[in-house]
Order: structure tokens, then C-alpha cells, then sequence
């Protein structure tokens, strides 16, 4: 079987790309998977884990020669990835990410791709290089991972029967070809694939992914010590993943705040009306709430 891509490069071969790596090369995705990153000894070792075929701290070389290029690094720097290799890539090659915020990285890539020099073109020009394939862009978002973090917890199998979110653009992939391919080669790493505009992914996933993540982290700021040393399983499941890096999801929560923050107010709301029911002996609410919000779970499962 033919490789999707001839040369893969991956920005930041930690967790989530270095599983990407090992997936590429495991199922043969890639004639040559290309790591690039600042420290030659992570490098070195994604590389002896399988996650790569080779390496370089040269990103602006490596990305010029690539045919796919994924982004996964951390949101404080994506947009700033995205604004600057995305003009530097061959026309045909595609530029796509694991952010899990998306909104503001979409808008990072329409600007790019508006000041590329192809889009410069008088109309007609721009229409017959566009269809020739000057570099595109799809963003993405595979919602897979764990609290922990970097290459030594990366795994070829990472993605199986994971979802991975697609925010494509008309902007940034006008005929719908690099949009294809991504989706393809999510789905040979084992994804199942959807497609959503970038700001119904940032609202959706502030309910189901950041506001779990900012609750945990409350609730364990909540409780006393005394409280956390006799905590058992159920809390510790509960708050699991609160252990997440707290740099990391600092700039999650900033880059998404906007959906973010009304969703944590509602919750607040919640939790508010819970506590009043308390207060008013009012068991039959009581029941209430707890009965819709196994009812709900329990559908989910179902």
C-alpha cells in the first residue's frame, strides 16, 4: 500500500504527536516521519521510541519539504506556528493541528493564507493557483490523551476508537482536498472522524473537556486537607484530571475563555440551586437533580 504522504513532519513529538509518529510509521501512513523541536535529546529519544525516522532543530527547512505538516505544541505558541509556517510551505502541502481550542488558530490560518503571496494574485490567477494547491490548512483535534504528558507516555494505539474533531475552512481549504486527506489519515490511526465549524467545537468542547478539567481543579481547591486524606477512589477518579499540566491547560482555558467562562457560570448556577435545596430541606429537588444527572449519564453509556 502507498503512503498517504510521502514526508510527515511533526512540531513537538510529545504526547499526542509522538503517538501520531508511532501510528504513521506503525500502519506505514508516511514515507518518512520528521520530528522537529528545540531539544535534541527529546528528539533523540521519540526517535528511539519509533515515533520518528529522523529529526531537526532546522523546523523552516523541514517544513519546505514537507507534504503534511502537524502541529503539536502547546496553544500558547500555535497560532504563532501557524501565522509563520504556513507561508513556508510547498503549494500542495497541507498544514493541520491538535489544538483543542480552534477558533482562535482557524483565524491565525485564514489570515496567513490571505497574506500568502498566492492570494496576491489578480482573481483569475488566484482562482488557477488555488486549484493547483498553494499550501492549505485544516485544523483539528483528536480527543484522546491523558493527564500525563511528553514522548515516554506516547503510544502507537493512542487514537483508537478516539474522536478527532475537523474545522475546516472554505478560507484555508477552498476545493475540500486537504480536508480529505486529513480525515484520512485521522481515520487510518484508528479515529473516528467529525466535522464542525471551529466555534461550535470551542463551545462544545468548553462543556464537555475544559469545564471538567476547571471543576476539578476547583473541587480539589475546595476541600481541606484533612478531608483529602481520608479521600478514596471515587475522588480521586473523580479529580484525575486535575494532575493535567497546569501551564498547559492555563493557556486551554485563556484561548477558549470566552465559551469558557459562561460555562462555568452556569455550572456555578447549579450548583447554587443544589445548595438551596439543602438549605430548605427541599429532598424531593434533591432527588431531582441527582435523578436527571444519572438518567443523562446513564443514556450516554446506553
Amino acid at each position: 500500500m502507498l503512503p498517504l504522504f510521502n514526508q510527515v513532519v511533526i512540531v513537538g513529538p510529545g504526547l499526542i504527536g509522538g503517538s501520531f509518529g508511532m501510528a504513521a510509521r506503525v500502519g506505514r501512513l508516511a514515507g518518512c516521519v520528521v520530528g522537529v523541536g528545540h531539544r535534541a535529546a527529546s528528539l533523540e529519544e521519540a526517535q528511539r521510541l519509533g515515533a520518528l525516522d529522523a529529526f531537526t532543530l532546522d523546523g523552516a527547512e523541514a517544513v519546505a519539504q514537507a507534504d503534511l505538516v502537524l502541529l503539536a505544541t502547546g496553544l500558547g505558541t500555535l497560532c504563532s506556528q501557524v501565522s509563520d509556517l504556513l507561508p513556508r510551505m510547498k503549494p500542495g502541502a497541507i498544514l493541520t493541528d491538535v489544538g483543542s481550542v480552534k477558533g482562535c488558530v482557524c483565524r491565525a490560518a485564514e489570515e496567513a493564507a490571505r497574506a500568502a503571496p498566492f492570494n496576491k494574485l489578480p482573481s483569475t490567477a488566484l482562482r488557477a493557483d488555488r486549484a493547483g494547491g498553494g499550501a492549505l490548512f485544516v485544523g483539528g483535534h483528536p480527543l484522546a490523551g491523558s493527564e500525563q504528558r511528553g514522548i515516554a507516555a506516547a503510544k502507537a494505539d493512542l487514537f483508537r476508537g478516539a474522536l478527532c474533531i475537523l474545522t475546516p475552512s472554505p478560507a484555508t481549504d477552498p476545493h475540500g482536498e486537504a480536508l480529505r486527506r486529513v480525515r484520512a489519515l485521522w481515520e487510518a490511526v484508528g479515529c473516528a472522524v467529525r466535522e464542525m465549524p471551529a466555534e461550535q467545537h470551542d463551545r462544545l468542547l468548553a462543556q464537555v473537556s475544559h469545564l471538567p478539567h476547571a471543576a476539578a481543579s476547583c473541587l480539589l481547591n475546595c476541600v481541606s486537607d484533612e478531608a483529602l486524606a481520608v479521600a478514596a477512589r471515587g475522588f480521586m477518579d473523580t479529580t484525575r484530571i486535575a494532575s493535567g499540566d497546569a501551564s498547559l491547560w492555563r493557556d486551554i482555558c485563556m484561548a477558549n475563555r470566552e465559551a469558557l467562562a459562561p460555562t462555568l457560570r452556569a455550572m456555578a448556577e447549579e450548583l447554587a440551586r443544589f445548595a438551596q435545596a439543602l438549605e430548605t430541606s427541599d429532598a424531593q429537588t434533591v432527588l431531582n437533580r441527582l435523578l436527571r444527572a444519572k438518567e443523562r449519564r446513564d443514556r450516554r453509556n446506553g
